[in-house]
This record gives structure tokens, sequence and C-alpha cells, in this order.
């Protein structure tokens, strides 16, 4: 199935049901992966992902019912029962009806490669072989993953609006380990391209050995304020926690935002900026939007200043506004209202990691970070998580020593006023709770991070 069938078949089952306001989004994902661990390759898996999710609105009631099968009887059936359902769900007065073929056209995007979608599992192999030997060559253990997805996506509603898509996504994950068992110095590298030949593969199986092997004998340090550089991976992990308390249309309504009752005020440092941009070079979303609805470009924080948020159909009819192309599927942070797909963090003036690095007398590198919260204050854009796979401690510009694990709280948005520093260059880093969103982050320099837990001592 590819995605020209995969409309028509929607459009046919919409034509089938017969009911006349209704909408169907389905995707269709081929994967091919090879995970390895200790060392050593253990899964290598082809999967075929299908799945669908249908309203029905009657008299403004809408209902949403999601499937996995990619059959015309099913997605009937689906939409019969949500037709079953309506009369038992609130009215929403600012329904506007689903998409028309008079939609605008979706900007052109081609963010499909044949080298990606024809992989097979020995050329994943062998793209992995070299990561294996690097790795063990250095004392260390391998684990990670390298993933090729090609992906259909369409979109089809009564009133015959129709759209289609095809792409593919490489992703490479991969982690340098002391010990088996967990314990001990790990480093860690990612790369995402839609292009399988362009990971950067080599560079980041280098960088997690190097940070291994420099994590060795994790020293300690107490709760505190600490300048610190914080790596692309971090920065994207915040950022996107800022796309889901903050950057949609539904948390500005409720008051939840940091943006809310702040538009056109300046909320942050000028030297941080944030937009959508699906278009770019940086996204890897869909034009389109499980509505049909064309993507676009939105300035969100620019410069410091709150600039917007992003809109669905419904959000958009109640603002009175246009639609930005962001209804999210269910089964995401996002889900019950539009979300960003694809933000793109505005680089700075640092050549590298090291420049920023280079500028702190005394603090902390931070490679990345983990279990993050974000709801902990959402009009602050207050967060905590604790730092992973690489935490050092920088004294006289360069790194001296690796730290143990801490954890971070502070105000992110705050905490931008004092970032004095970010890379030039962003790394393109994919959610991984939606398909298609992502945040291209440099790495930033922030003076006076919180930490409010000290590293565990040995």
């Amino acid at each position: 199935m590819n995605e020209r069938e995969l409309a028509s078949l929607l459009a046919s089952a919409l034509e089938r049901a017969g009911e006349p306001e209704a909408e169907a989004y389905a995707s269709f994902a081929r994967r091919g992966f090879a995970r390895f661990s200790v060392g050593e390759l253990d899964q290598h898996m082809q999967l075929e992902e299908p799945s669908a999710v249908v309203r029905v609105a009657r008299d403004g009631r809408v209902v949403e019912v999601s499937l996995s099968e990619l059959d015309e009887s099913a997605i009937v059936a689906a939409v019969e029962r949500a037709a079953g359902l309506a009369p038992s769900v609130p009215r929403d007065e600012a329904f506007p009806g689903f998409a028309r073929p008079g939609e605008p056209d979706p900007v052109p995007v081609n963010r499909f490669r044949s080298r990606t979608s024809e992989a097979t599992a020995e050329e994943r192999v062998g793209l992995l072989v070299p990561v294996f030997e690097r790795i063990r060559s250095a004392g260390l253990i391998a684990t990670g993953v390298l993933d090729t997805t090609t992906r259909f996506e369409a979109v089809a509603t009564s009133h015959g609006m129709r759209r289609s898509y095809a792409s593919t996504l490489a992703t490479f994950k991969v982690w340098a380990l002391e010990s088996a068992g967990g314990g001990g110095a790990s480093g860690h590298g990612a790369s995402a391209d839609c292009d399988l030949d362009r990971l950067a593969i080599a560079e980041e199986t280098e960088a997690a050995v190097v940070d291994a092997l420099r994590g060795r004998n994790a020293g300690s340090l107490p709760a505190g304020k600490y300048d610190t550089v914080l790596g692309p991976l971090a920065v994207a992990e915040l950022v996107e926690w800022l796309g889901m308390i903050g950057l949609g249309a539904r948390e500005l309504e409720q008051g939840m935002s940091p943006l809310s009752g702040r538009l056109g005020e300046l909320i942050t440092s000028e030297d941080f900026s944030v937009s959508e941009d699906p278009l770019g070079p940086h996204g890897i979303a869909a034009p389109f939007d499980r509505e049909g609805v064309a993507r676009r470009q939105v300035p969100l924080i620019e410069r410091g200043i709150a600039r917007g948020v992003v809109h669905d159909r419904t959000t958009a009819a109640r603002a009175g506004v246009s639609s930005t192309g962001n209804a999210c599927p269910p089964g995401g942070y996002g889900a019950g209202g539009p979300s960003p797909s694809s933000l793109v963090v505005a680089g700075g003036n640092a050549e590298n990691v090291d420049e920023l690095v280079s500028g702190l007398s005394r603090g902390l590198y931070v490679r990345r970070l983990h279990y993050v919260n974000g709801f902990l204050e959402p009009r602050r854009a207050v967060m905590t998580g604790l730092t992973r796979d690489g935490t050092f401690l920088v004294e006289g510009g360069k790194v001296s020593r690796a730290i143990e694990s801490m954890r971070f709280t502070d105000s992110l948005l705050e905490a931008l006023t004092r970032m004095d520093g970010a890379t030039k260059a962003r790394v393109l880093v994919p959610n991984w709770w939606s398909n298609g969103g992502s945040v291209a982050a440099p790495a930033w320099r922030i003076r006076g991070l919180g930490f409010s837990s000290g590293s565990r001592e040995k």
C-alpha cells in the first residue's frame, strides 16, 4: 500500500459509510530495524504499523474512534460506531465542520528517499559493524538501534477533501557502556535524517566513546546553582516540553501556558527564539495535519517576545484566526488539542560546544537529560529532570572530571534570561511520542542553572 492507495481507501470508506460530516486519517509505516545490546545484534525485524482514526460530527458533537486495521469494512464500522456515540458527547459550538476541497494546498515537501526506503537487513548490519568494532576496541559495550522507516499518510473527508504523503526517516542511537548492568560510565550518540546515507553514525559513535571513557570514576557535587552548558539533546528535551505545556492554543485558552495573557510581551531573553517550521530543512512532518490543513511556519517566541501559538481548525474558529495545520491524532501529548510538530530553536554564534565550555571558569557540561517533568508550574515553565549519559565538571574552560547524575529544577524561561551563548549548528531530534514531531536545537550556555539535588556519592 502506498500513500495514494491509502487516500483512496479512506475516501471509499467514507462514501460507503454515508455520514454527511466525517473525516478519516490513516498512516501506514514499514519499519526495518536492527537492535543491539551487550555488543551483539539481538533483534533484527521488519514491521508494518497500520493505524487510522475517524471522526464523525452530528450537530456539533464530535466523536473520534481509533483502529489499527486499514480495511474498508473496519473503517466503515468505526464511522458507524462514532456516529452512534455522537448523542452522548457535549456540543462544541466552535466546531467549524471538517475540511473541504477548497483548503489551500500544502507546500510541496520531499522527505522521501529511496535509499532509506529500500535499505535491507544486510545493509543495516553493514553500517553497524564499525560501531561494534569501535566501541569494543575502547573496552566498552555497545547498545542501541538503527531504524529505517517508510511512512505513508492520508486524510479524507466526506466533503471530498483528500491529501496523501510519503516520507522516510532513518534514526541511529548508540550507547557506549562501561558495564552491561547499567552501572558505571555511559556515553550516548544520536542522529536522524530522511536519508540513511546522511546519518552521522561514525561521528556519534565516537562521541559516545569519548564521553564513556572520560565518564569513568565519576565524582559528586552538592545541589546549587551552576553555570552550565547544555548539549543539543538536553536543549531539545526542554524545548519539547515547552511545546507541550505552552505553545498550543488549548493551553493558551485554559490560561495554563507561559504565553497566556502575555502575547506581545517580552517573556524571556531576547537571545531566545523558537518557531514552528515544518517546511524547512529541520522538519520531518508531513506538510499537512490530520485534518488535511496545510502546515505553515509560525513564530512562537521571537527574540524573547511571545508571538503566538499553533492552532487546529476548532481552536482557530474560537480565536477568530486560521488553523496553522497543527491538529494532532490521538496517542500523543497533543491529543485533544493542537501541538507543535516541528520546533526550530534559533542558533547563536559559537562554532561548537567546546567554545561554549571554554567560557566557563567553573561549571557543568550536561550532554543529555531524562525523566524531565514540565508540569510542575507551567505558567513559569518550571521543569525538573535528571542528567544522563555525560555530566562533567568544567574548570578553567575545560572538562576536568565526570560527575554522577544530578537533578535540575528551574524555570526554563527564567533560566533563558541568563543564557549567554548558543552554537550556530542545530541537531534534529525526533520526538519519541509522536510520528513526525521533532525539535531542531543548538547547545546553550546558561548561567546559574538551578540543581535541586546533588549527585549521589559512591
